[in-house]
């Protein structure tokens, strides 16, 4: 007879978490000390497919699996090589055209994956659609952003946007662990239940804080990197990365419970998988980008 799966307890995810954290740090670290934007490239290339891949796992095939890998293999195709050149040094850093083509091919060619279905309800706007969320989610939100922010402010350094990109992600992530250590100390009133049950309020404004520690800590450290961002914006960009990385947690806690998954993949005890590690970073990358563009720190 096989015995019940004993559920581990909070002390046991908490180390499980730390331990998946610091080696993840760890490798971000050496990435960053080594000042190398093929390093980089690399390593955001790596998630972009890794996440890819993941993203077209939670669906389990379904009829909108040949709009999905479209979508999946458009957007790598458009991320990886604008990267890459971004990476070689390539003068300029938006490459908006090869995005909006990649998105045009995506829909045209996605409802042309689905003339030969015929009409079957809902099914074939919802594959074409499923696609397009294909193209974006992943390659898009965080391959293509947070390989623009790498190479931010653009200089004749190999790597300009080192201090920025660490700035966002130790924002973003100090977010996700000051809403789970706000939340598992004091948290009591629900955020949203029906998404995320474990998430309070007291959680959210735990994750606000600790943005904004992890933010100004890195711009003191960075000194002359990041002199070129005011201080006023620093607070300002914490506030919103903050906020966009509680965001984009809830997004993929959407996905997951729609498609009835706790967790992405299990590479990585404690966070789940590439999924669950990158989710705040696909919505925190483009807002800091857009901010950076709108104030004129862009470039």
């Amino acid at each position: 007879m096989g015995g019940e799966v004993k559920k581990a307890s909070k002390a046991e995810v908490f180390r499980a978490r730390l331990t998946s954290t610091l080696v993840l740090w760890a490798i971000v670290t050496g990435v960053f000390l080594s000042q190398s934007g093929w390093a980089f490239y690399a390593l955001v290339a790596l998630l972009t497919v890794a996440g890819s891949g993941e993203f077209r796992g939670l669906f389990r095939g379904g009829p909108g699996g040949g709009c999905r890998d479209l979508g999946l293999v458009v957007g790598l195709l458009v991320v990886l090589p604008t990267g890459a050149l971004l990476a070689a040094g390539a003068v300029g850093h938006q490459f908006y055209q090869w995005e909006l083509l990649g998105l045009v091919v995506v829909v045209m060619a996605g409802f042309g994956l689905r003339f030969a279905h015929g009409i079957e309800g809902r099914e074939s706007v919802d594959a074409v659609g499923e696609g397009l969320l294909a193209y974006v989610y992943v390659p898009i939100l965080f391959g293509a952003f947070v390989l623009r922010l790498t190479f931010l402010p653009v200089t004749d350094e190999a790597v300009p946007g080192a201090w920025l990109l660490l700035m966002m992600i130790a924002a973003a992530k100090f977010t996700d662990m000051g809403a789970y250590v706000t939340g598992s100390l004091i948290g009591k009133n629900k955020m949203a239940p029906r998404l995320s049950p474990a998430k309070t309020w007291e959680g959210f404004f735990g994750a606000l804080g600790f943005a904004q520690l992890a933010a100004w800590g890195i711009w003191f450290w960075g000194g002359e990197s990041l002199d070129w961002l005011p201080g006023l914006h620093v607070g300002i960009l914490a506030l919103l990365i903050g906020v966009a990385a509680v965001a984009g947690d809830l997004a993929e806690s959407i996905l997951k419970r729609s498609l009835e998954i706790k967790d992405s993949g299990s590479l990585m005890p404690g966070i789940g998988g590439i999924l669950d590690l990158i989710d705040s970073l696909c919505f925190a990358a483009p807002v800091t980008y857009f901010y950076l563009l709108l104030t004129g720190f862009a470039g």
